[in-house]
């Protein structure tokens, strides 16, 4: 088996060199890329990457390869020290800096960006890049060096959004909103058992399913009881998971007495997403982005809910509500939405070359934002009478081949701005006033706590070989075990002694030890 493997990875290496080579003979610079291709099947040298190698006056040598067999392939290529000048760094275990990468940066195999990006200017010239935060800067850095170049800054703590149905808070006399996670508690029991009865059928208060750790509809939740991300710091300033906080048991409590209650599914934990699904009508609310509920004005033209749900459903989304230790809210656990490497195998004139080319920007390149959007008028759409976009068959191909809207997952493109792009699209598209107004309002909360309490997860751009090998089986129980504690299965005792043999264990001291070391 270990000899197929070799002779697969040795095929895929071979068939890479002679792809990235193919171009070397042409008069521009090459420059060899690999992306990720997301199930679009794009084409090479297509009317798309034509257009671009124009733009930038270099030749383009790309690969797209599917997202299935990605990270494998670039691994096998890292490994073999064979990497092109370009490459998509796919995260791994939820971070770019995963261990295989860390190695070869330490082998010396991929180009620190630190000097190009300050003393060589780049962010300061950069209309893009100059307006990110530090915190930008230090989720790219490994052991004081920046390996990663981002390609744009994610929206903040997207995963923070209390969505609920704001039909059913009018219908049944619950428009005053809760401000506390006790008065959500009540608040959601409550408009939860009216709704159940008034509508003739159950209406749960949570669209939850699955598990109760690592989940993005209770995540946010689970903060506001302990402050604290997945890795935060506990009260002496070592590292802490967020389920070995003392006070993650209030967490499951609250979840607890939801489920007490009758209003979260009494079979979550078979992971059935239809019983209480939220855009089919069947919960009061539920946790998810917090911009993701932009219903257009007339509640059509962007529907948000099934296409069964009448007219009438109306989305919402409550501020924030404070918890024992902060808000609801989910940081990110990186701002930065996607990013590439440059190996150090290119010379100082390419490396020049494809700062050049993969941090163009608008002002530098008239047009760039919207062909990196929407393609070439002419050849991936045309304009009707109206000025809308529109694409012919030839054009739809067209776009397909040449992955349009896509590349900027490796080049460089604005920061995301969720409220205008879509609860202010024009037309009938746009959301109403009232709830622009509220998305800003909840943008501005969730960005003044990230500023004020400086939450972030502790462990970024850390290294823990125990953790590699060992957190997997570590942990393997605490989701059966906090399932079991909120169905009433075990006590609080049973878990809080659970947790102590987790904590006291010698391979978590020795995570939080070499998360340590590896801060230094």
């Amino acid at each position: 088996m270990k000899k197929a493997l070799s002779l697969v990875l040795a095929l895929i290496l071979a068939l890479s060199c002679v792809s990235f080579a193919a171009a070397e003979n042409s008069e521009r610079m090459t420059i060899t890329v690999m992306g990720i291709d997301w199930g679009y099947g794009p084409s090479p040298n297509s009317s798309m990457e034509q257009y671009w190698e124009d733009m930038f006056d270099v030749d383009l040598d790309i690969q797209w390869v599917n997202y299935n067999d990605y990270s494998e392939k670039a691994n096998a290529m890292i490994i073999a020290g064979a990497q092109p000048d370009v490459i998509q760094i796919n995260k791994t275990d939820g971070a770019y800096y995963y261990p295989l990468l860390t190695k070869a940066i330490e082998n010396g195999q991929f180009v620190d960006l630190t000097p190009y990006l300050y003393d060589g200017g780049l962010i300061e010239n950069n209309a893009v890049l100059k307006g990110w935060p530090q915190s930008m800067w230090d989720q790219a850095t490994y052991k004081g060096g920046i390996y990663i170049l981002p390609r744009s800054k994610a929206e903040i703590a997207q995963q923070s959004g209390i969505t609920v149905r704001r039909d059913l808070m009018k219908k049944y006399g619950f428009e005053e909103e809760p401000k506390t996670m006790e008065e959500l508690k009540t608040w959601l029991i409550d408009l939860s058992k009216a709704a159940t009865e008034g509508e003739g059928e159950k209406i749960y208060a949570l669209d939850f399913y699955g598990n109760i750790m690592n989940n993005d509809r209770l995540n946010a939740f689970a903060v506001a009881f302990t402050g604290q991300p997945a890795w935060g710091y506990d009260e002496n300033g070592n590292y802490e998971y967020i389920c070995f906080d003392p006070n993650y048991l209030n967490f499951l409590n609250w979840v607890k007495d939801l489920y007490d209650a009758g209003v979260i599914d009494p079979e979550f934990a078979l992971n059935n997403s239809e019983t209480s699904k939220w855009k089919g009508g069947r919960s009061v609310g539920y946790l998810t982005a917090w911009y993701n509920w932009n219903q257009s004005a007339d509640r059509v033209t962007n529907r948000i809910f099934d296409k069964v749900c009448p007219d009438t459903y109306e989305a919402w989304c409550l501020l924030p509500v404070q918890g024992d230790k902060g808000i609801v809210i989910n940081p990110n656990s990186s701002d930065i939405d996607s990013c590439i490497a440059i190996s150090s195998s290119c010379s100082e004139e390419k490396i020049q070359k494809i700062l050049e080319v993969f941090c163009a920007t608008e002002e530098k390149y008239p047009g760039y934002n919207d062909i990196l959007s929407f393609g070439v008028e002419g050849l991936h759409f045309y304009f009707d009478e109206n000025g809308t976009r529109q694409k012919t068959d030839e054009q739809k191909a067209a776009n397909t081949a040449g992955y349009v809207g896509d590349w900027n997952q490796i080049f460089l493109k604005v920061d995301a701005d969720q409220i205008t792009s879509k609860f202010m699209r024009a037309g009938a598209s746009r959301a109403s006033d009232e709830a622009i107004q509220r998305a800003q309002d909840i943008k501005a909360v969730l960005q003044d706590y990230l500023s004020t309490s400086g939450i972030a997860y502790s462990n970024q751009n850390l290294q823990s070989e125990t953790y590699n090998t060992s957190w997997a089986n570590l942990t393997s129980d605490v989701n059966a075990m906090a399932t079991m504690y909120v169905m009433g299965e075990i006590t609080a005792d049973d878990w809080t002694a659970f947790v102590k043999d987790i904590v006291e264990s010698s391979d978590y001291q020795a995570i939080l030890a070499e998360y340590a070391a590896s801060a230094k």
